[in-house]
């Protein structure tokens, strides 16, 4: 139970995403077992090969998928998803990278969010199809380039925004029950982008949940316990080749020609300001593999580090 005494929704269910990150991923199960209230039963596991729990017990204690090849975010949470709405009494879904909790993420959080989705819905409606932790809108004018949305204080707690990170979001089932599923061809980059302006188009909203917007805006000039506990984009340069290639399709399923040009543009100035000669050439061969409709996982570009050795010190 929650140190507040609350159990998370029992329409609800948790699904966590892991790649050789055991440490991270036991932390986050704990959290939602101790604090967010979820039963063993309602967590669904997902390991993308390699990985898992640091405490088999628990991990034993959980539903537990694997799959047999690295096969990303968008194919990790694909799988949880079904896994976790193939109980007719599930209404919504928590989903969680396994690092979620180095973001500033208050906890608990599930049963509240969940009762200010209840409030607006009745206030206004109609059920939104995602509310995510934390997210971006487009700049206007800037062919698809994004920022991120940080609300003032004070004001609703739920507000819509463009795209998001996958973060810790919940999905209704409304929007799995239409079709709507990430979409496991992107490997990796932007698939999150895709997914939520994929679940706009098939007319639900995508709200943020302000309070902890507000809460990871706050946390994220203190970077010192995410760098203790795994790498950095400076420490991981292939994910440089997955930015430049991925824009492209995502501009063609969801934008125009501007947004490649501006793309150009910002992979230019990336390559300018990269720290190394394998974050140029990871930039340089994924704007090729873009042009030429490159997706799916590449071989050479993929993680090796998932999380520092315990004890590991950021710097």
């Amino acid at each position: 139970m929650s140190r507040q005494g609350e159990k998370a929704p029992a329409d609800t269910a948790a699904v966590v995403l892991t790649h050789r990150r055991p440490r991270l991923a036991t932390r986050l199960v704990r959290s939602l077992l101790d604090e967010e209230g979820f039963t063993p039963d309602r967590i669904h596991l997902v390991i993308d090969r390699d990985g898992g729990l640091d405490d088999p017990a628990l991990e034993a204690s959980l539903s537990v998928l694997r799959t047999t090849t690295n096969a990303g975010p968008a194919a990790g949470f694909r799988a949880g998803l079904a896994g976790a709405f193939a109980h007719p009494g599930t209404a919504w879904v928590y989903m969680c990278e396994d690092d979620v909790l180095l973001s500033g993420l208050p906890t608990p959080r599930v049963a509240d969010v969940r009762r200010a989705i209840d409030a607006r819905n009745r206030e206004v409606g109609r059920e939104p199809g995602a509310v995510v932790a934390y997210g971006r809108r487009f700049r206007p004018g800037r062919g698809g380039t994004t920022l991120p949305f940080v609300p003032e204080r004070d004001t609703p707690r739920l507000q819509r925004v463009d795209v998001a990170a996958w973060g810790a979001t919940l999905v209704s089932r409304q929007v799995y029950d239409s079709g709507v599923r990430p979409d496991d061809r992107w490997f990796f980059g932007y698939e999150d982008f895709d997914f939520f302006l994929t679940v706009q188009r098939a007319g639900f909203e995508v709200l943020v949940d302000a309070q902890s917007a507000l809460a990871t805006a706050d946390h994220a000039p203190d970077a010192s316990a995410s760098g203790a506990a795994r790498p950095g984009p400076v420490d991981e340069p292939w994910r440089s080749y997955y930015v430049a290639r991925n824009f492209f399709e995502l501009a063609r399923r969801h934008g125009d020609w501007s947004w490649a040009a501006w793309h150009l543009l910002l992979t230019a100035r990336r390559f300018q300001l990269a720290g190394d000669a394998t974050a140029r050439r990871a930039i340089a061969h994924g704007l090729v593999d873009g042009l030429r409709g490159r997706r799916g996982r590449h071989p050479r570009w993929v993680r090796s580090v998932g999380e520092w050795d315990a004890g590991r010190s950021a710097g």
